[in-house]
């Protein structure tokens, strides 16, 4: 072949001197092409790394934001319509039409990232939340129990896509976490628990802010805009979200064709029970007195006006971040075990001491329970609320991470959906066979804290402390047993084949 002919294929596109020895720099200088070449990548892995820490989770803040957002809708529409127009039930589907989109999201994003890619799936749930968010701020109907029902739809759609954050987002910022050399624990739980923390707060404040400039005569204002106002956080984020890369991990170790469900859920369940059966107990109790803390102290002070009510609510969200902040801070000085267990068990104790001295408390100094209430709430988080995300995106196997980990969540927000669904009926029936308000909202404090204390001694007993060296080991651990079961591991790998090969040789070394 001529030199210029080899020339002209090393250097696509680029004018080639006619001297053989122009040629031949332009042959030396491919070395250099090639390393920065490299270099691209290496910097375009760096800065996707970083965005995905940074905005892969932030979306997660619109899961407290709408989640939390509805308490204070619902008091909205029962002042302009009448504490009629959510009964029969339809208050409780309000509530959680958003929990069962996000079992919906959470099951089916989940499978989707494994299967499609970390980017696409991450994209996909922005686009779902922005939807959702436009429909229910929009909602209308020819009567007031037609405009509920919207809603419910609504909100409905904004679970799907929220609760493919779940996956999407926290396994992705995990990967890039442990890709880049970062503090795994603290990234997940700043990315994850503490912006859906975050959220709650910011639902408690919106409202508060409208009814100020609208007044209780604007209170239709108040709550389409309480709602919608929940739409500028995704949106902000997405441009960064299109500018993502699939990790590294996921890229080299994706099983996204011929997936053997069955072997892997024959292996896995006993941790998805773990995983999902402590979510599911946290967020029990957790969304339940999260969602109707307005109505806990409104039941405590019936005289307090809507907007001392949405204020005290304030005070006690506050909680939430300041929790997640500290668990995250103590997390991989202590261990994953030891704050999740701690958090359990200091909550359940706050907890009995409240409901067992309510009455007195709620009477005799507000502000004291209000306290002890919001610290209730922070050791839940500082515990199960920061370590149920960071096990569930732990305990798998890169290929597998995102099915797991939605499962997981899915179990969390069935607790969830059930608690909100069985807690009013629960209160107004404790209110009417004790014939004291104050007494039952203590006994409502002592069986939360129950539930907190068989979530404790699940997590001693069945909560390892996950570690760089365990968690590296997990995609070692996962190939051997597709090996061991005749699984071609050289369909391991996201679009590339190359990755694919390079994956599959180590492989075999292993075997032999």
């Amino acid at each position: 072949m001529p030199q210029h002919t080899i020339n002209e294929t090393i250097h696509t596109g680029a004018d080639i001197k006619k001297s053989h020895d122009s040629s031949q720099a332009s042959t030396d200088d491919t070395p250099s092409s090639i390393n920065s070449a490299s270099n691209d990548d290496v910097q375009a892995k760096s800065t996707s790394q970083k965005l995905s820490l940074i905005f892969a989770s932030i979306a997660l803040g619109s899961d407290g934001y709408q989640a939390n957002i509805i308490g204070a809708v619902e008091r909205c529409l029962e002042k302009i319509y009448g504490a009629a127009v959510l009964s029969n039930g339809l208050s409780t589907r309000v509530s959680n039409a958003m929990l069962v989109g996000d079992i919906v999201g959470q099951v089916g994003f989940g499978f989707i990232i494994d299967r499609m890619g970390r980017k696409f799936g991450i994209i996909s749930c922005t686009m779902f939340v922005c939807l959702g968010i436009i429909l229910a701020t929009a909602s209308s109907g020819l009567t007031p129990t037609g405009l509920i029902w919207m809603l419910i739809i609504a909100r409905g759609v904004t679970g799907v896509g929220v609760g493919g954050e779940y996956p999407c987002s926290s396994v992705t910022a995990g990967e890039a976490a442990e890709e880049s050399g970062r503090s795994r624990g603290l990234w997940l739980i700043l990315s994850g628990n503490f912006v859906i923390d975050v959220g709650f707060v910011v639902a408690t404040i919106v409202p508060v802010i409208l009814l100020a400039i609208c007044g209780e005569g604007g209170l239709e204002v108040v709550w389409r805009l309480s709602i919608g106002l929940g739409l500028l956080l995704p949106l902000n984020v997405l441009y960064f979200r299109l500018k993502m890369l699939n990790s590294e991990m996921y890229q080299k170790n994706a099983l996204t064709q011929n997936v053997p469900y069955l072997l892997i859920f024959k292996k896995y369940w006993p941790k998805l029970l773990v995983t999902g059966g402590i979510w599911f107990l946290y967020d029990f109790v957790s969304y339940s007195f999260g969602i109707f803390s307005d109505t806990i102290l409104s039941v405590a002070v019936p005289e307090n006006t809507l907007m001392q009510t949405l204020c005290w609510n304030i005070v006690i969200n506050v909680f939430y971040p300041f929790g997640a902040l500290a668990g995250g801070l103590f997390i991989d000085r202590l261990g994953r075990k030891t704050i999740m267990a701690s958090g359990f068990f200091i909550q359940a104790i706050i907890g009995i001491i409240v409901g067992a001295l309510a009455p007195q408390i709620i009477t005799n100094c507000f502000p004291v329970f209000v306290i002890m209430y919001g610290f209730f709430i922070f050791f839940g988080e500082f515990g199960p609320g920061d370590c149920t995300i960071l096990i569930s995106a732990e305990m798998y196997p890169t290929a597998i991470r995102g099915t797991m980990y939605g499962l997981s969540a899915a179990l969390g927000k069935a607790g969830a959906a059930i608690g909100t669904q069985v807690f009013k009926p629960m209160l107004y029936a404790l209110i009417e066979s004790t014939g004291d308000p104050l007494r039952a909202q203590g006994y409502l404090f002592i069986i939360g804290s129950c539930i907190g204390i068989l979530g404790g001694i699940i997590t001693l007993l069945y909560i390892p402390n996950m570690t760089h060296e365990s968690i590296d080991t997990l995609d070692v651990e996962f190939r051997q047993m597709l090996l061991d079961n005749g699984y071609d591991v050289s369909q391991l790998g996201f679009g590339n084949v190359d990755s694919q090969a390079e994956i599959a040789k180590p492989n075999k070394k292993e075997k032999n």
